[in-house]
C-alpha cells in the first residue's frame, strides 16, 4: 500500500528554510525603533514646532534632511546578530527585505502620494527656496526636499509622473510586507519586491541623477553642501543603493524558496514509489 506524502511545505513551517524571519528582535529592534522615531518625531513635532512658528523653516529642514538621510538606511540593521543569536543567511536576507520594502512603502504612501495629489495646486505656486511665508508653512515637509531639488517644487511633468508611479508602487510594498509578515503569498511577495525596487534603481533614482548631470545641476538650490549633498543626492541614495540589492536578495530568496519546493516534491514521489 502507498503511503501519502505531502509534497508541499508552508513558509514558516520547521521544515522550511525560509519564513522563519523574526525582525525587530533584541537589539535589532532597538536601532530600527530609532530609526523610525527620529523620522516620526521630524513629522509631528518638527514640523508642528515649524508651523507654529517656534522653530524657522530654514535651517530646521537641513538637520532635518540630514536626520531622514541617516534613518532611511535602517534595513542594514538586519545583518546585526543579538547576543548568543545564530541567524541563517536566508534570515538575515528576509529581514532585509522586509525591513527595507516596510520602510520604503511608508515613504512612497505617506510622503511621495500627498506629494503628488498637492504638486500642481497648492506647492507650485511656492516660490522661494529659502524660506516660508506664514500661510504656506503647512507645506514644509514637502519644501524641507523641495528646496534643495527644485524640481519638486515647480512644473516638471516628468518628475511628477515618476513620483506617481512611486506611489502607486508603495501600495504594492505594503502589500508585500503583509504577505512575509503573515507567510502567506511567499514567492508573490518576493517578486513584488524584486520588480518594485529594480524600478525605483532602474527607472527613478538613476534618471533624477542623470537627467540633472544633463541639465548641468540648474535645479539644485539650497547651497551646495544641503542642497547637493544631503537632498538631492542624500535623500536618493538608499534607493540607488538598498533598492538593487533588495532586488537581486529577493530574486536569490525566489529562486531558493522553489529549489527548497522543488525538493519536497521529489522527495514526497521516491517516498510514494517505494
Amino acid at each position: 500500500m502507498r503511503r501519502t506524502v505531502t509534497q508541499y511545505v508552508e513558509c514558516g513551517d520547521p521544515r522550511s528554510e525560509f519564513g522563519q524571519m523574526v525582525p525587530a528582535r533584541g537589539i535589532r529592534g532597538v536601532l530600527y525603533g530609532a530609526c523610525f522615531l527620529a523620522l516620526v518625531l521630524w513629522a509631528t513635532v518638527g514640523y508642528g514646532l515649524v508651523y507654529l512658528q517656534i522653530l524657522p523653516p530654514d535651517p530646521t529642514d537641513d538637520y532635518c534632511g540630514i536626520t531622514a538621510f541617516l534613518a532611511l538606511w535602517l534595513p542594514v540593521w538586519a545583518f546585526v546578530d543579538n547576543k548568543g543569536e545564530r541567524r541563517s543567511s536566508v534570515q538575515k536576507w528576509e529581514e532585509f527585505v522586509f525591513m527595507w520594502i516596510l520602510t520604503s512603502g511608508l515613504c512612497q504612501v505617506g510622503w511621495e502620494l500627498p506629494f503628488v495629489l498637492l504638486k500642481v495646486d497648492h506647492l507650485q505656486p511656492i516660490q522661494s527656496t529659502k524660506t516660508l511665508a506664514p500661510s504656506e508653512l503647512w507645506a514644509w515637509p514637502f519644501w524641507m526636499y523641495g528646496s534643495g531639488d527644485t524640481r519638486y517644487m515647480r512644473q516638471h511633468s516628468a518628475s511628477h509622473a515618476t513620483e506617481t508611479m512611486l506611489a502607486i508602487s508603495g501600495f504594492f510594498e505594503l502589500a508585500a510586507v503583509w504577505m512575509m509578515h503573515h507567510r502567506r503569498h511567499y514567492k508573490t511577495a518576493l517578486i513584488i519586491a524584486a520588480l518594485t525596487h529594480w524600478g525605483f534603481f532602474w527607472a527613478n533614482t538613476s534618471v533624477i541623477y542623470i537627467a540633472e548631470v544633463y541639465d548641468n545641476y540648474q535645479s539644485i538650490a539650497d547651497g551646495p553642501w544641503v542642497g547637493y549633498w544631503v537632498k538631492w543626492m542624500g535623500l536618493n541614495m538608499q534607493w540607488s543603493v538598498l533598492s538593487p540589492v533588495c532586488t537581486f536578495a529577493a530574486l536569490w530568496l525566489l529562486c531558493g524558496r522553489v529549489s527548497e519546493e522543488t525538493k519536497f516534491r521529489l522527495l514526497a514521489k521516491a517516498k510514494e514509489s517505494e
